[in-house]
């Protein structure tokens, strides 16, 4: 988990068909953005994937690793001061073996800011 967490979690769902969508709101406050950047924050991506493994394993109630990213695409900076509240939605295939293959949007108002595509497995705790 990212310490002195960077969000607060505002709502999660799960459906039925492996669809889970959270909505988080962005800590403009904390340390991180000091330095990144000074006068224009933006949440570091490696920040926006760590949000998308703390979900998963909130909703999953396990913990995870992340064993596979085949594709991150990030199409717009997430800046606290324009984009306080996220929106995930994140759609999950089990496999036989335990990994889980996980389709991940980072969305403000309708707008994809961060799309993932990868794998995780659990986790020892």
């Amino acid at each position: 988990m990212l310490k002195n967490k960077i969000y607060t979690l505002e709502a999660v769902q799960t459906s039925e068909t492996a669809v889970i969508t959270a909505e988080i709101r962005i800590i403009r406050g904390h340390s991180v953005f000091d330095g990144h950047f000074p006068g224009n924050p933006v949440l570091p991506g490696v920040c926006t994937i760590q949000i998308i493994k703390e979900l998963l394993e909130e909703s999953l109630q396990q913990p995870l690793r992340m064993s596979k990213a085949s594709n991150i695409k990030y199409l717009g900076f997430i800046n606290p001061d324009h984009h306080p509240v996220l929106q995930f939605k994140m759609v999950l295939k089990q496999g036989e073996t335990g990994i889980i293959g996980v389709n991940a949007s980072v969305l403000f108002e309708r707008n994809v800011l961060c799309s993932f595509k990868g794998e995780f497995v659990p986790s020892p705790s």
